[in-house]
């Protein structure tokens, strides 16, 4: 069953914050790692991973304007970024979601 919504605490200001997993409006949410890795590499704003089982996620970004032209330029093979930069965001991302592997029962 699929989670509706989140809290996600918020290190810098110490206080929780409500995520729904159904604002379209203001969030863009992605299940392609090397689409998440791009948005990352320019600096697009990633909110939350909803870790869905060990080799499914959901990567949730802040909704912007040119996003839908850097997405579509990423399957045209039209955008332009720095390989370290992208390499360094996909290797994070792998990171993040191996540390939140669920234990072993």
């Amino acid at each position: 069953m699929r989670r509706q919504a989140f809290f996600i605490y918020n290190k810098t200001y110490m206080q929780m914050k409500y995520l729904s997993l159904e604002d379209y409006e203001n969030h863009r949410y992605l299940p392609d790692l090397d689409i998440a890795s791009l948005l990352i590499a320019k600096n697009y704003e990633l909110v939350f991973i909803d870790k869905i089982s060990d080799n499914k996620a959901t990567f949730v970004f802040k909704n912007a304007k040119e996003m839908d032209d850097l997405i579509e330029g990423y399957w045209q093979d039209t955008v332009k970024v720095s390989p370290l930069k992208f390499t360094n965001a996909r290797r994070s991302l792998k990171a993040r979601l191996y540390a939140m592997k669920t234990p072993l029962r």
